[in-house]
Order: structure tokens, then sequence, then C-alpha cells
């Protein structure tokens, strides 16, 4: 039988953490202009943190490698959310809102 946890580390580290990247970067490509697709960079952050998160629920599940695991988890989501600031940040930092107010009062 799988420990009730390991259905709590799904929820919150794979449904809130996966959807928390996924929102930024939706936002941060919609309000900015770019295109709506996930580049490989992106693929790649949301990669990590699947990774995070099957690794927490494997902790949980084989509490014997559990150590090793939770490291993995660990480094996997800094991974993700560092590789996030790392796509997005120069596009945030970069991002002109008077030119895409410009943009918005053409159409």
């Amino acid at each position: 039988m799988v420990p009730a946890s390991a259905g709590i580390h799904a929820w919150m580290a794979g449904a809130a953490g996966i959807m928390t990247l996924a929102v930024m970067s939706r936002a941060t490509l919609g309000h900015t202009g770019q295109r709506l697709t996930a580049s490989a960079s992106t693929q790649a952050v949301y990669a990590a943190a699947i990774i995070a998160v099957l690794a927490r629920i494997c902790a949980v599940i084989e509490p014997l490698h559990g150590g090793p695991l939770l490291a993995l988890a660990a480094f996997a989501s800094a991974a993700a959310f560092i590789g996030f600031a790392i796509c997005f940040g120069p596009v945030l930092v970069s991002y002109d809102k008077g030119r895409q107010r410009k943009n918005d009062a053409r159409l």
C-alpha cells in the first residue's frame, strides 16, 4: 500500500509546484508579447520540476533510500526555479512596458 503522505507530496510538490512554473512561464510569455511556445530551456525547467516531484514521492514510498532521493528532489526543484529565472529573467528585466502599450493602442 502507498503511504498517504505520497499523495500529499504529489499534490503539493507536483500540482502546486509545476502549476506555479506553468503560470509564471505563460504569463511571462503572454505579457511580454512572446510566442506562447515552450522552448527547449522551458521544457528542461519542467523536466527538472517533474524529476523533483517523482523523487519526493519515491522517497516516501521507499524510505530506505529517502535521504538521497530527497537530496535529488531538492536539487531538481532548485534547478527548476533557478532555470526559470535564467530563462525568463532577461525577458522580464528588459521588457519595455511603454512599447507594449503602443502596440496595444494600434490594435
